[in-house]
């Protein structure tokens, strides 16, 4: 009988002992894989820190850089559907995390797809606008605390990702076909041919209201499908992150040369603005990188970008280092010509399309 025991005590040991060196093989291969790749990313990629809370089933959605305090802070959902936390990285690696309620009193357990600041407010995507926050709460608030949002601002659309830029708020929608679809009048096909799925709006500042945006886009971007997030570059070039499941992630930048608009747009409460349409014509990168790469953030002459694929909810992510926020460098191109924002510094030659009217910008379907 101990003999048989020690039998089968040691065929226990020699299984349980090929179970991990299969595991420790996969891993390895994996990481192998995910480096080789994604090599152009990862040659320019550098990796700062964790991303907080990608443990504690918080599935990541975007991050932003607070300029008053050197600080950084991560919005998403919570895999147990449980109110939606916001966590706060301070300049020392110090983590906190706290809670948004709504104008009502309700808690906020949103997708949390988005969040940005100024200097006067944080601004958080919700069901078909954005919760407005006065950054003096959001900055000194404790562990485990709430704060208050103080107003509610209605968009047309939910926003997938939103981002303020050189002094315009950027917010857009997301297409996916039969899973995330978009309003027909989002479909756009672009002078190139390309058929854009949706759209970005571009709000410029209330010179009314420090710190705020007027409720009318000053214009519009068509944009590809897949949208996560979107920044500018220091040469003021437009940056998507694209991505979805576990198709390899993009980084687009764009060139766009806002002097010649593509058309116009009709929002939904009837308002022509011009519109200019992101395609070929303008793309002048395409950084590939690891799956589910979600919100971005430009800072200090970089790129900060966010995975969620190592959370809770997908885990596949933690075994090859995709719980890290990194940082990576497009190449540098030829400032962009701008009208109202970002200042020109030269002028770009491009395809001409001046002259193009908005009945030369056609409505494709779904």
């Amino acid at each position: 009988m101990a003999a048989k025991s020690h039998r089968a005590l040691k065929i226990t040991s020699i299984v349980i002992g090929a179970i991990v060196a299969v595991a420790l093989i996969a891993v390895v291969a994996l990481n192998i894989y995910m480096r080789v790749a994604f090599a152009p990313f990862f040659d320019r990629a550098e990796s700062p820190f964790d991303i907080p809370g990608i443990n504690t089933g918080f599935v990541p959605q975007d991050l932003d850089h607070v300029e008053a305090d050197d600080s950084w802070l991560f919005s998403g959902y919570m895999a147990d559907h449980s109110p939606s936390p916001i966590y706060r990285r301070a300049a020392d690696g110090t983590i906190t995390k706290f809670y948004v309620t709504l104008p009502d009193g309700s808690a906020y357990d949103g997708h949390g797809s988005a969040i940005t600041t100024n200097e006067q407010y944080a601004y958080l995507a919700c069901e078909e606008g954005y919760l407005v926050i006065p950054m003096d709460s959001l900055l000194f608030a404790e562990d485990g605390a709430c704060v208050q949002a103080a107003e509610k601002v209605g968009v047309d659309f939910s926003p997938a990702f939103m981002n303020i830029e050189q002094g315009q708020l950027l917010l857009g929608n997301f297409y996916y076909p039969n899973d995330y679809e978009t309003p027909e009048n989002h479909h756009i096909t672009t002078p190139d041919g390309t058929e854009n799925p949706a759209v970005m709006y571009a709000f410029a500042a209330d010179p009314t209201r420090p710190g705020r945006f007027a409720t009318v886009p000053d214009n519009v971007f068509s944009i590809p499908g897949m949208v996560q997030g979107t920044c500018t570059t220091d040469d003021g070039r437009i940056v998507l992150s694209v991505s979805y499941g576990i198709a390899p992630s993009h980084l687009l930048a764009y060139n766009v040369n806002l002097a010649a608009p593509d058309g116009t747009f009709t929002t939904n409460a009837g308002d022509e603005v011009e519109l200019f349409c992101l395609d070929s014509r303008n793309l002048t990168d395409d950084l590939v990188g690891s799956p589910m790469q979600e919100g971005i953030e430009s800072h200090d002459g970089r790129i900060y970008t966010t995975d969620e694929s190592a959370s809770n909810k997908y885990i596949f992510g933690k075994l090859c280092g995709a719980g890290r926020v990194y940082a990576v460098q497009l190449q540098k191109r030829y400032p962009m010509v701008t009208r109202r924002f970002w200042k020109a510094t030269e002028t770009v030659v491009e395809r001409p399309c001046s002259a193009m009217t908005a009945s030369k910008v056609s409505r494709g379907s779904r």
